[in-house]
């Protein structure tokens, strides 16, 4: 009986060692990611198998799929220096051979057991047995360099890969068929800004990051993401910020007009914003030209409710920023006189009865109440102010219906974003082919009670 339940314990432990080892084989190609990575994002090898859309991630097109084990999830992922990656788990080396001789601009050679290619002269290919790597785009003179990175990452061990850093154990956590974990400096900078409210005000893009689950649906991506960081203190400081965001009532959901590149939604009290607003170096920077005309800081201290900030341009000259706030007892109504007389040469501001115009050479922007409704805005005079409340070409309902009730959402309109040259960046070239065909994206803040 004893020699039976020693027999029955070896077998167990048998058995676990082969789970243990079946476990380290499924996470084996992975360790090809560097920890050195600002970006990974997981993509469920159905939803690939399942979308040719989503195979033109790959350079070399979607016959590689043919090579590749789809079982497992595919991984994009952005590199210290700004390049982006894709790992994928090889099933036939042999066929994947064959497609890169066919695929590759020159041809295909061997260094001991892995295979380097490169596609278009832009992109360096790098798989053995176990992983496929890609990186690029990079400059045909980088390609060399480009393969040396590869070889380099497709030997390194675990210790040396993402699987060893905090980044990877939050993206295995997310439950979704598509997940991204990021440093805030891997999102495009325009779009980062959101990110980084609430954190001191020492702290830096590398030092907070997003972690992300994605979904389409009717051709709207949702985004469900969580700023946090892996830094105690940073975190701590972040989290204490988001008791200052209130549920979205709704308010300006529908004052987002189609001609807009994306659109900022939050509900606040001005007075504990503000702080937020002034810590954030991305926000601060567009802000400070109202600043310099205006009295923006009062203005924000007036505002409680709902607030939306919309942009159509992205130049530091002209961001062709629209805001629009729910204000109470605004009381700076009172120093527009004291602001006009204090212009600087070649500055004035004209009106009266809460509608103001801002002038400055050729720039200029418009503020008032309408109602208890501030609007602040480039390019409109106050005649236009109800077409900042109802555009005549909002975004679909199906769309800002997902903001209402959010305690901070951000609306991003895919055709403007990519006809004002936003889509570009290593991030957005990972989502690019999820992507296509989808007609916004509703990026929506959730926060840990």
């Amino acid at each position: 009986m004893k020699t039976r339940f020693i027999d029955l314990k070896a077998v167990w432990l048998i058995m676990v060692c082969a789970l243990c080892l079946a476990s380290c084989r499924n996470n084996d190609y992975v360790r090809s990611i560097p920890a050195s990575a600002t970006a990974v994002m997981r993509i469920d090898g159905a939803v690939v198998a399942q979308s040719d859309k989503v195979l033109s991630l790959l350079p070399f097109g979607d016959k590689a799929a043919e090579a590749l084990d789809l079982s497992r999830d595919i991984y994009a992922f952005e590199t210290i220096d700004g390049n982006l990656g894709m790992c994928a788990k090889v099933k036939d080396s042999d066929r994947l051979l064959e497609i890169m001789k066919k695929a590759a601009t020159s041809e295909v050679r061997r260094q001991g057991d892995y295979r380097l290619a490169d596609i278009n002269n832009s992109w360096a290919v790098g798989f053995d047995d176990n992983a496929l790597l890609v990186l690029g785009p990079v400059s045909a003179a980088a390609l060399p360099d480009a393969q040396r990175s590869l070889v380099r990452m497709l030997k390194q061990d675990e210790d040396a890969s993402i699987l060893a850093r905090p980044m990877y154990s939050r993206l295995d956590s997310i439950d979704s068929r598509v997940a991204l974990v990021a440093q805030v400096q891997a999102l495009p900078e325009k779009l980062a800004a959101p990110f980084m409210l609430g954190a001191p005000k020492g702290a830096d893009a590398s030092q907070v990051a997003v972690a992300a689950g994605v979904d389409v649906k009717d051709g709207i991506m949702r985004i469900d993401c969580e700023n946090f960081s892996f830094q105690k203190s940073v975190d701590r400081e972040l989290h204490k910020s988001h008791s200052v965001l209130r549920p979205i009532k709704g308010d300006f959901k529908n004052c987002m007009s189609q001609s807009q590149l994306f659109a900022l939604f939050a509900n606040v009290n001005g007075k504990d914003f503000l702080p937020l607003l002034q810590s954030d170096r991305s926000l601060q920077a567009v802000l400070m030209g109202l600043n310099t005309a205006v009295d923006f800081d009062n203005i924000m201290r007036s505002v409680d409710g709902d607030i939306a900030f919309a942009f159509s341009g992205m130049s530091p000259d002209n961001p062709g920023m629209t805001m629009l706030a729910r204000v109470d007892n605004p009381v700076w109504t009172a120093d527009v006189d004291y602001w006009k007389q204090s212009c600087q040469p070649g500055c004035s501001i004209t009106g009266s009865d809460g509608h103001w115009t801002y002038r400055s050479g050729d720039t200029g922007f418009s503020f008032g109440l309408q109602g208890d409704v501030f609007y602040g805005t480039s390019g409109v005079s106050p005649a236009q102010v109800q077409h900042l409340l109802k555009p005549a070409n909002p975004i679909p309902a199906d769309v800002s219906r997902m903001i209402q009730g959010e305690r901070m959402a951000m609306v991003l309109n895919v055709k403007a974003l990519v006809g004002n040259g936003m889509a570009a960046g290593s991030m957005s070239g990972m989502l690019k082919p999820i992507i296509n065909n989808v007609k916004a994206v509703v990026c929506v803040m959730k926060f840990k009670k």
